[in-house]
């Protein structure tokens, strides 16, 4: 299991305001490899026949997976969870140590750091974080780029999601 720097995982049972579904031909190898993205098993779920019909997987709070036995449509699933305090760098080399094809970490046009890794059933996980360096630029280029029916918060910093 990878140690974690950032917050201490919730073992709580809450409601999930949001997850994602997962399908997997291989429990074992897509609990081994989420793990190196630094998830836990929170919990497994056997089947009537005893085997696994469920695993829970989480990374911080609300960020949920759930993976159930079967066969994936390659390429029908992209999720995007916030980094957290974590070394992406890190996170990057241990994912390719376990065999995950991985992108990044990449600085986006739109402020962010993401590692992208795509696991043996063709999901494509990325995982985010703000450049916090940018910040200033970050705000400006968002009040001068983006439209809609949103409030920018003066003096929003983007370290204080990171906590």
């Amino acid at each position: 299991m990878t140690e974690k720097t950032g917050p201490e995982i919730d073992r709580s049972i809450y409601p999930m305001p949001m997850f994602i579904n997962l399908v997997s031909r291989d429990l074992t190898a897509t609990e081994r490899l989420y793990t190196a993205a630094g998830f836990v098993t929170l919990a497994t779920i056997p089947g009537p026949d005893g085997a696994p019909s469920l695993v829970h997987l989480r990374r911080e709070k609300y960020q949920d997976i759930l993976v159930t036995p079967g066969t994936a449509a390659s390429g029908s699933t992209t999720a995007s969870f916030a980094a957290g305090n974590v070394d992406l760098a890190e996170v990057a080399e241990q994912l390719r140590a376990a065999g995950a094809d991985v992108s990044g970490p990449l600085d986006t046009p739109w402020f962010s750091t993401d590692v992208a890794f795509t696991d043996a059933d063709g999901n494509r996980i990325i995982l985010t974080a703000p450049r916090v360096a940018d910040q200033a630029q970050a705000q400006e280029w968002v009040g001068s780029h983006i439209a809609g029916d949103f409030e920018v918060p003066t003096g929003a910093s983007f370290e204080s999601d990171r906590a």
